[in-house]
């Protein structure tokens, strides 16, 4: 995503799409996310105009990008590349970590590598105050099982944290 485009960010609260965010909101790019209502002003307070997820997602998206979207990045699937691919503008790109069915679907597939130049740029952006980690709860590694049980709700805000000290 490049300076000016508009992007959309499906499951923008979450502990990834929150990152997503602010990396796209750093870089220069509007970004309209997908979340409940509640988290809606925490996407405000991230930089993205927030729209609720469900049944009517693309006309509520096409009411803040009439002239469609740049880019989408899925990571929540269920269907959200489909919508996301009926918003897009001329060339524009849709990522997913969630469908594997998004290649098939003319978009892109994303696997994590590690990446030196990339943590540098996620550290440097730390720094400056730009990126921060929302945590959503935090938990001793004697109750990861509860922990995975609240990451498998997908109502989580931020990334959910096993203490092992």
């Amino acid at each position: 995503m490049t300076f000016g485009e508009t992007v959309l960010v499906h499951a923008a609260a979450g502990g990834v799409g929150s990152l997503a965010v602010q990396i796209a909101v750093a870089r220069g790019a509007r970004v309209i996310g997908t979340a409940s209502e509640r988290n809606h002003e925490f996407l405000r307070s991230l930089g993205a105009d927030p729209v609720t997820y469900g049944d009517g997602l693309a006309a509520r998206v096409r009411e803040l990008a009439p002239e469609g979207i740049d880019a989408a990045v899925d990571f929540v699937g269920g269907g959200v590349v489909d919508v996301s691919q009926e918003l897009l503008k001329d060339r524009g790109r849709v990522a997913s970590i969630a469908d594997g069915e998004v290649k098939a679907k003319g978009g892109h597939m994303v696997w994590v590598r590690p990446d030196t130049a990339d943590l540098t740029a996620l550290g440097t952006l730390a720094d400056a105050g730009k990126l921060t980690v929302p945590v959503a709860s935090a938990f001793p590694l004697s109750e990861a099982a509860d922990a995975f049980r609240e990451s498998m709700t997908g109502r989580t805000r931020g990334k959910i944290v096993l203490d092992v000290s």
